[in-house]
């Protein structure tokens, strides 16, 4: 599969180009390297080991040769670049969140089947064992009736600093677009379906902007749920709550076990916990989003985060705003 890099992003070293030099025998070559300055994409080209750089977004999905692209850009400008490369027959792997809302992410995926091309978002946590494993005990009944679950992802304040475009309302910033988005996804994953937002509120130390938000969920089921995110914190913490009949579960960093992960178990009755050793520790979130991507473009089926999924996600996000009596992200004024 020949592959280009849609944007010299600054997550493109860890999430396409250190898993390929893990695995070189992936079956994806890096053919292309865009920016809209055409020193950067040189220079990004040459650093990479990627063969030819674009100067421009639109040279590197006119390009015949290639099969698929990774968006890279602020999430503003997925919804564009996403419909340009699958209206030229690109296959797309797009970082997360898909887009700035449930209308964008629709059309997208929408125009991914009408040009029948796999159209993955990119949640690499999804594809690593960590997760199968996290998955495996809530089915498993160790937990009993799950009751409740819960999730955060929040940074210490500073980490993002406020002249990041994660502070930028016109490219789609917010800490629920860019961490939050995650906590969705694990409620989601935990509970087995999807949520209604019962609540939310949110801190904005820029207008518009969500430095955090806590959510309130629940579930037709009669699960509850609720999660947090903050580029504001004042510290760390990244993890998933599992709450069940008898025992509960807790899974500390879901997002990138490669770094470090942890998975207790505490039975309610005898108050004793477990600790089993976290799967995959022989590879990374990324790599394992690599050969699910490679092999969805080879076989043309849709991988978990795509499609229907990927629409809820947003959807919930969108919901979410609304709740804590925020605008919705707004498209990027230059692409509408």
């Amino acid at each position: 599969m020949r592959l280009g890099l849609l944007s010299a992003a600054r997550i493109t070293p860890l999430a396409i180009i250190e898993p390929l030099g893990a695995d070189p025998d992936l079956g994806i070559e890096l053919a292309a390297v865009a920016s809209r300055d055409l020193d950067r994409a040189r220079a990004a080209a040459d650093e990479w080991g990627v063969t030819r750089a674009c100067g421009s977004y639109e040279e590197l999905i006119a390009d015949p040769d290639l099969d698929a692209i990774y968006i890279a850009t602020p999430a503003a400008l997925h919804r564009h670049w996403t419909l340009a490369a699958l209206a030229a027959g690109k296959h797309v792997l797009c970082e997360k969140p898909l887009s700035v809302g449930r209308d964008e992410a629709v059309e997208m995926v929408e125009a991914a089947a009408d040009a029948d091309r796999i159209l993955m978002e990119a949640f690499h946590w999804r594809y690593h064992p960590y997760a199968t494993q996290i998955r495996s005990i809530i089915e498993s009944g160790r937990l009993g009736e799950i009751d409740h679950v819960a999730a955060r992802f929040e940074l210490q304040d500073g980490v993002i600093g406020r002249d990041d475009i994660r502070w930028d309302l016109s490219l789609g910033g917010g800490a629920l677009m860019d961490l939050g988005c995650y906590c969705v996804q694990w409620v989601r994953f935990a509970a087995g379906g999807d949520p209604t937002v019962v609540s939310a509120e949110a801190v904005c130390p820029v207008p518009e902007i969500d430095g955090s938000l806590t959510a309130e969920l629940s579930w037709e089921s009669g699960i509850t749920g609720s999660f947090s995110t903050s580029m504001i914190a004042d510290g760390e913490a990244i993890d998933l709550v599992v709450q069940g009949s008898t025992a509960t579960l807790r899974a500390v960093n879901p997002l990138a076990p490669q770094r470090g992960a942890q998975i207790t178990i505490t039975d309610h009755a005898s108050g004793e916990t477990e600790h089993p050793t976290v799967a995959g520790a022989g590879t990374t979130t990324y790599l394992e989003q690599l050969r699910v991507f490679r092999d969805a473009v080879r076989t043309g089926e849709a991988p978990p985060t795509s499609g229907a999924d990927s629409v809820m996600n947003m959807s919930i996000i969108e919901d979410c705003y609304v709740a804590a009596g925020l605008i919705p992200r707004p498209a990027h004024p230059s692409l509408g």
